[in-house]
This record gives structure tokens, C-alpha cells and sequence, in this order.
């Protein structure tokens, strides 16, 4: 972990470095500000644990989304605007709609970003067996969505640009399970569930995108 890291820190400073010496990306005195798209791709691998009922479930689940932005270009800095989405893991889709915010830490054709978005993700379907290694249901119920990332902004020209970023995803929603405190009564958690627990799914991983207008 600590070597991704010092990887990751130091791919982030070359960026640093190469955009310092890029030549602008626009010419800030004709500047106008404008509507702008983005479409992008992410693909996210669960991160921590499950801990209920006195079991530990490692949070393993695999997360690939989509997602649309709109947004207000206000200066070479800084657009909101909503984010739409589909987020797929194993068995489950939820749609979440969000607000949305970026910022280009530097006016150049290669420029370090930030993004967030937090919103409501709405539950679309989720299987209604259990797993058959866990014996839990994911993603049980509607909840509270944010996402965020860090990365860089390659300009292909004055309108289009690549978004290449490290990103975060957490989905607050419902882990369902069997529990019974009669030792002698018949296991059903293969095919049903009669609990439910709140928790926080977290998922890191990669975003590539396009901007345009």
C-alpha cells in the first residue's frame, strides 16, 4: 500500500511539473464562460469490512460506473452542475444523481483536478438471493451517495479534454442477512433473509473521462 502511494504521489508532482511549463489553455482576457459535458467510466474494487452480528466479511465487491455530468464552466477553474449516473456491482445497479464540482488547479493545457459529487443514489435492482459463499444481500435499499477523485486534465484543444483520475465511491445502503437465536431451528441463509444493517460501501479505483463543449 505505502509503495502505490509513493507512486501515486509521484506521478501527481511530474504532472505538477510538465503543466508548470505547458502554455496556456485558453487566453483568459477573451475568456467566456459556457455549458460543459462530461462523460466518463470508472471501474472500483470494495475496500474494509463488513462487522455484524459477530461476523467479519471482507467488502470485496466490484464496482463499474457511468457517468454524465452537466455542468457551468464559470472560469478556466472552476463548473458545477449535476452528475448521472449507473453504478453495476455483483447483483446490484443503483443510480445516483448528485451535485457535481470540479476544479482545474491551473489554466494550462495539463492541469491537476479535483472532483465531488454528492447526491442521492437511487437503488435500481438488487438480487433478492443471498450470496452463496457470504450469505448476505448488498445493496439492499436506496441511500446516500458521494464520490470523489483526484487526477489530471490533458486538453486535446480549446473544447475537448481527457479526465484521467484516481477515484472514491461510498453507498450508504442495507447488508441483509438470516439470523435466528435458536440454535435448533432449520438454516435458511442460503435462500433467504430476515435482518438488515445500515452500512457505508467503499470502493476505490480509476476514472477516465471526456470534457467537452
Amino acid at each position: 500500500m505505502k509503495t502505490k502511494i509513493a507512486i501515486f504521489v509521484t506521478i501527481f508532482s511530474l504532472l505538477f511539473i510538465v503543466s508548470a511549463q505547458s502554455q496556456s489553455m485558453v487566453n483568459t482576457k477573451h475568456y467566456t464562460s459556457h455549458f460543459l459535458y462530461q462523460s466518463s467510466v470508472s471501474f472500483n474494487a470494495g475496500v474494509g469490512d463488513f462487522k455484524f452480528d459477530g461476523r467479519t466479511i471482507k467488502n470485496k465487491l466490484m464496482n463499474f460506473g457511468i457517468d454524465q455530468v452537466i455542468a457551468y464552466q464559470f472560469n478556466p477553474y472552476v463548473n458545477l452542475g449535476v452528475d448521472l449516473g449507473l453504478n453495476f456491482s455483483k447483483k446490484s445497479v443503483f443510480i445516483p444523481v448528485c451535485a457535481h464540482i470540479t476544479v482545474n488547479f491551473i489554466d494550462k493545457f495539463i492541469s491537476p483536478i479535483f472532483y465531488a459529487n454528492g447526491g442521492y443514489s437511487f437503488k435500481w435492482y438488487t438480487s433478492p438471493k443471498p450470496e452463496k459463499m457470504t450469505h448476505v444481500i448488498y445493496g439492499g435499499k436506496s441511500g446516500w451517495y458521494a464520490n470523489a477523485g483526484i487526477g489530471a486534465r490533458l486538453a486535446l484543444n480549446d473544447k475537448v479534454s481527457l479526465i484521467f483520475a484516481a477515484d472514491y465511491k461510498m453507498q450508504y445502503s442495507t447488508l441483509q442477512y438470516w439470523h435466528t437465536d435458536d440454535p435448533t431451528a432449520h438454516d435458511y441463509s442460503q435462500i433467504t433473509t430476515n435482518r438488515s444493517i445500515n452500512k457505508c460501501y467503499h470502493s476505490v479505483g480509476v476514472k477516465i473521462g471526456v470534457s467537452y463543449w
